[in-house]
């Protein structure tokens, strides 16, 4: 049973990995298979969004001096921002090419990992605070919580670590999934930013929220909201500018007036996990 859990684990891992390297930050005519895929919002987004980011940034302070971005990916600029305010930053991928884009960005004195977050080459207690952003739900869902012990053991006690996590039980996949069936009911053409059967399989599999209760023996656990939807809800919904900006002006009341029912609702949250 043991070959067959490792064997899962390895496709899983190889799989995710030919999709980012084959695909998602492999650029046509200036935007990466990422971008296509999971980063084409109406513009109402981008001001919604920098307040997202502001309140990333805030989940950290005071930032301390070591950072581990686990899952580093193509380091987008709200990574970069991040990194800038620690004096050691180090990036753990099990991608080369995604190392090698954390390179470009951060320069030498990034330390860069090649390694899954399964099993990190570092010592106990080695990092102030781990940030892991949309990667804890591409590990075979049957090791999820393995990786997440392994960044509370890197981490020093009183540290946080930070996932950008994905709630099945957010009501908007299923409004997003509605929308997509009347569309077809009623002949219209499903606007998604790439159809399914142009890009690879990616691996996805997610806990319920109150799964991550699990790790109180070891951290206190709160989340926030982060982000309300992704992309492909998005263009589901939303088929309009003024009705997105009308929804993230909502979305930004909404997370402002009770953050708490926001984080059980939003389709991201974050997940702060700060270790005893």
């Amino acid at each position: 049973m043991q070959d067959v859990s490792d064997r899962k684990t390895s496709n899983v891992e190889s799989s995710v990995r030919d999709f980012y390297d084959t695909y998602g930050w492999v650029e046509v005519d200036g935007a990466s298979g990422e971008d296509r895929s999971f980063r084409v919002f109406r513009p109402a987004y981008e001001s919604y969004h920098r307040a997202v980011e502001r309140r990333t940034q805030a989940v950290f302070q005071p930032f301390g001096d070591s950072l581990l971005i686990a899952g580093c990916g193509d380091m987008p600029d709200s990574h970069v921002r991040l990194a800038r305010n620690y004096p050691e930053i180090a990036c753990a991928d099990i991608s080369a090419r995604a190392l090698d884009r954390a390179r470009e960005k951060l320069g030498p004195p990034a330390e860069l990992l090649e390694a899954s977050i399964l099993e990190l080459p570092v010592p106990d207690n080695r990092f102030d605070a781990v940030f892991c952003a949309h990667v804890i739900y591409h590990i075979v869902i049957d090791l999820q919580e393995k990786a997440i012990a392994e960044l509370i053991r890197v981490t020093k006690p009183g540290g946080r670590i930070v996932v950008i996590a994905s709630n099945p039980g957010s009501p908007f996949r299923f409004f997003a999934g509605l929308a997509l069936r009347l569309q077809k009911l009623f002949g219209g053409k499903a606007s998604t930013p790439q159809a399914a059967g142009d890009k690879p399989a990616l691996y996805f599999a997610r806990h319920p929220l109150k799964w991550w209760r699990r790790f109180e023996d070891r951290c206190g656990v709160e989340m926030q909201p982060w982000d309300v939807i992704g992309s492909l809800e998005e263009q589901a919904m939303l088929p309009s500018d003024r009705l997105a900006s009308a929804f993230y002006r909502f979305a930004a009341w909404f997370e402002k007036t009770a953050p708490g029912l926001a984080a059980r609702l939003w389709q991201y949250p974050i997940v702060i996990l700060t270790k005893r």
